[in-house]
């Protein structure tokens, strides 16, 4: 089966151990990104493909996550990536969470703002075709 292109655009992310280490940013930092043009969050910039067969970024760094691969997808805020450190409290937008299998015993949590404009995002429709692909 050949794999089919479904979306694409631009993306900011990081692993869940990158925004566990980010969590002491001093309070300034954190209170200008609330009210500045600052992005949101995020270790690493690319661009984001999204096909019929995984999720493949490419950028500052490279990374793949096969369909199959993929645990859970989540879109909304949690502990490591509260709504209260983003611009309007993420009223806007929540960020993209998704849980892989790398190995028998290893996982990789990564976030996920696609196309983040400074005021919306992409994550809905990115959100809603993940759980159409894995639902087949």
């Amino acid at each position: 089966m050949v794999a089919q292109k479904m979306l694409e655009g631009n993306v900011l992310w990081s692993f869940d151990h990158e925004l566990t280490e980010s969590r002491s940013l001093s309070w300034y930092k954190k209170l200008a990104g609330l009210f500045s043009f600052l992005k949101p969050n995020h270790r690493h910039e690319g661009s984001i493909l999204l096909a019929s067969n995984g999720i493949f970024i490419t950028g500052d760094e490279q990374l793949e996550v096969p369909i199959s691969h993929i645990e859970e997808v989540y879109m909304g805020f949690d502990e490591l990536f509260p709504a209260s450190s983003v611009k309007n409290l993420g009223l806007f937008w929540q960020p993209l969470r998704i849980k892989s299998t790398i190995s028998r015993t290893e996982s990789q949590t990564i976030y996920l703002i696609i196309n983040h404009s400074g005021i919306f995002s992409d994550n809905q429709t990115w959100f809603n075709a993940l759980i159409s692909l894995l639902r087949r």
